[in-house]
């Protein structure tokens, strides 16, 4: 995951930077989850389940209030691919965001993030009872990860096979803004993308899906606080147009006061 960029502030940060950012007071109706648990609960589980991680890449805003975490993993089932499979953490001290896992794929050429609605496995509330449920939805959500994987393979070959010409394209750019996936300043630029690509395997397939969805992922890469939708919108488009059944809507779990 080399090309990890991020915006808003964020910055790539240590294991031990990240733990040792102090952690907010308890409160009645405030419990927070330290990063360092939320990690190491993760981490765990998937030894358990024998996945390895192979690359972790950590990043703090807001003064470490907010941590966006990406755990690239192998899965032994699962061949060697052009891409794999990423696990998308979040937390935060601010009280900014619940709590969260999402389960997306890199593309190892580019580096290209990719993240499915129905993929984002939990979101709570920092309470008691959070604490309290974490091992067991950690362990539901790594025990999805072949299944889940294993889907967004299929999806992906589907993309290879789906030709597409310059007019489709287009019209899946506007799509694309359509549903805010870009900016209307991102257009030039994935256009360009698409035409010529700067990666040589992706002008090598042809014009398909494929090439669109990395052309598009290419350009809005870093911003990793707002990836996780605007891929799922991507993901949306494409799908449609490559006639895949619909991903259902995004698994949530909050826990009551």
């Amino acid at each position: 995951m080399n090309g990890l960029i991020l915006h808003c502030g964020g910055q790539l940060k240590s294991r031990d930077e990240v733990f040792a950012v102090p952690q907010p007071q308890q409160t009645a109706s405030y419990v927070p989850l330290s990063y360092e648990s939320l990690i190491t609960r993760i981490e765990k589980q998937l030894s358990v389940e024998g996945i390895k991680i192979s690359d972790e890449r950590l990043a703090l805003s807001l003064n470490g209030q907010r941590l966006f975490g990406l755990l690239q993993v192998e899965m032994p089932q699962f061949p060697t691919r052009d891409y794999g499979c990423v696990l998308g953490l979040r937390n935060s001290y601010d009280k900014s965001c619940s709590t969260g896992l999402c389960i997306g794929a890199s593309v190892f050429v580019c580096d290209n993030l990719s993240f499915r609605g129905s993929q984002i496995t939990f979101q709570r509330k920092h309470t008691a009872n959070l604490l309290r449920d974490m091992s067991w939805i950690i362990t539901e959500t790594i025990a999805t990860l072949p299944a889940q994987f294993a889907g967004q393979s299929k999806t992906f070959e589907q993309y290879r096979a789906t030709e597409l010409s310059d007019k489709q394209a287009h019209d899946l750019v506007i799509r694309f803004y359509d549903q805010r996936a870009v900016n209307v300043t991102d257009i030039p630029g994935l256009l360009e993308e698409w035409r010529n690509p700067r990666h040589p395997e992706f002008a090598a397939a042809g014009k398909t899906a494929w090439r669109l969805f990395n052309a598009v992922t290419e350009t809005i890469k870093g911003d990793l606080w707002r990836l996780p939708a605007r891929t799922q919108m991507i993901h949306d488009v494409l799908d449609q147009e490559c006639g895949l059944a619909p991903e259902q809507t995004t698994q949530e779990i909050l826990v009551a006061a």
